[in-house]
């Protein structure tokens, strides 16, 4: 059953924005709408920096393996609080 939605806002979107739009939302296998839900809600949980890192790894075409870049931020950071 789909959830009934009882706001609507109206985008304008140049032809070759919504067609990067539809292009992305496609690759995440959404379609438009649902794909920017998706993504307002992930950048609206998350801190500013982690924001700026999904942005990023999307720019890249997902070509990041984020959990072992944090991984390797988060013992980083751990080496140098033990260091002070």
């Amino acid at each position: 059953m789909a959830i009934e939605r009882t706001n609507s806002f109206h985008l304008l979107l140049s032809d070759d924005e919504m067609t990067l739009l539809k292009l992305l939302a496609e690759r995440e296998g959404l379609n438009p709408s649902d794909y920017l839900r998706t993504t307002l809600r992930q950048l609206a949980g998350a801190p500013p920096h982690l924001a700026q890192v999904i942005r990023l790894g999307a720019a890249l075409g997902g070509t990041i393996d984020l959990a072992s870049a944090f991984k390797r931020h988060a013992s980083s950071a751990n080496r140098r609080k033990k260091t002070k």
